[in-house]
């Protein structure tokens, strides 16, 4: 999206045709004004926007996946207004539990906040609310310590028109989506917008009980499902009659339609990974028999993904041929996307050292009957 490209942002247009279509706040229950879907359906929605266009696909999922958070961690009241009688409320921003902090001081009111640069703000642009890290302190702006003796550190979620986008970075991939960093504006912050307190809010809604990993990786299986699917279908295209060199026409020559269907059967093979250990997820949670090898199966689904689209996309760029030249051409673009999600912590390859040993103890006991 050449727009969104320029801007370095989906354009307005494209987050109210996904409201107008009713795409916003699906995972979200029924009675709180959402579509009530589960997991798998969700990954079925986010693979075909993020199909269409990467960028848009990793904004869509940030503010699918972000809104579910704040219902996790603030109180009912606040979750409520936040999503609005509709459900299509956005809370978004850089969410993970590690990474730089601001402060939060008690004065009347609330809380005076602010925070420097926190980077990974994709799509908080368009959030109601904006996700950041505080630490506590006292009235002379110390700490304070919980019983271990490390800061008290809580998530907060403030008005955008108290959020300041740096527009610090010029992302080799993924341009549409407004990755950057952004900073917390001084402002006193009502208490009910800090995960100050432990709640239980929604004990009968899965999405909510499913677990933190579980939906921090909802956003990157959907991307890499999408870019997957759509590096297939631009090779399929792009060798039909194709000659290249002594070869008449690419698509029915043997070693491509060896290499493709290897391709294809990897994309099949990961998509109904992620899907089964989703599914499983959604159940197990359910039931009341969540385990932490669910947690385990759905990180280990969305690595090999990620591999698996490493491997789609080599192979493809290499029988793309000159295809691949271009630098405003598809191929380009989906090369630049899909290395920007690859490198995301979350399917890293060093996400390995965590899954081996719950599932090398998972082997062993099997008895071989």
């Amino acid at each position: 999206m050449p727009q969104a490209a320029r801007d370095t942002i989906i354009t307005p247009r494209v987050v109210q045709a996904w409201k107008d279509a009713g795409l916003y706040g699906v995972l979200l229950p029924e009675h709180l004004g959402g579509a009530g879907i589960d997991d798998v359906t969700y990954l079925e929605i986010a693979e075909e926007i993020a199909r269409q266009d990467a960028s848009a696909g990793w904004v869509y999922a940030n503010h699918q996946t972000g809104t579910i958070f704040p219902g996790i961690l603030l109180p009912e009241e606040a979750f409520r207004e936040l999503i609005g009688p509709n459900g299509d409320g956005i809370a978004c921003g850089s969410g993970s539990p590690t990474g730089p902090y601001g402060k939060a001081k008690r004065v009347e009111g609330g809380y005076l906040v602010q925070t420097g640069p926190r980077p990974f703000g994709s799509g908080s642009q368009y959030a109601d609310r904006v996700v950041a890290r505080v630490a506590l302190v006292d009235d002379n702006d110390i700490p304070r310590l919980d019983d271990k003796g490390e800061p008290i550190v809580v998530f907060i979620w403030v008005d955008r028109k108290n959020v300041e986008w740096q527009h610090d970075w010029n992302a080799s991939g993924l341009a549409g989506s407004g990755s950057g960093s952004y900073r917390v504006i001084p402002h006193v912050l009502e208490e009910k917008w800090m995960a100050l307190e432990t709640v239980h809010n929604f004990p009968d809604d899965p999405v909510f009980n499913q677990g933190f990993w579980q939906i921090s990786g909802l956003h990157h299986s959907g991307i890499g499902l999408g870019l997957a699917k759509r590096i297939l279908e631009e090779i399929a295209k792009s060798t039909h009659g194709r000659r290249r060199g002594t070869i008449p026409a690419l698509d029915e020559y043997p070693l491509f339609q060896a290499d493709f269907v290897r391709i294809e059967s990897l994309y099949q093979s990961a998509r109904a990974f992620v899907f089964d250990a989703y599914r499983e997820v959604w159940s197990a949670t359910i039931e009341g028999r969540l385990t932490e090898m669910h947690s385990i199966r759905v990180d280990q689904a969305a690595l090999y993904l990620t591999r698996v689209l490493e491997d789609i996309l080599s192979t493809a760029s290499l029988w793309a041929g000159s295809d691949v030249i271009p630098k405003d051409g598809i191929f380009a673009r989906l090369n630049a996307n899909a290395r920007v999600a690859m490198n995301h912590l979350l399917v890293g390859p060093q996400q390995a050292v965590h899954l081996a040993p719950p599932l090398l103890e998972e082997w062993r006991g099997h008895d071989g009957v």
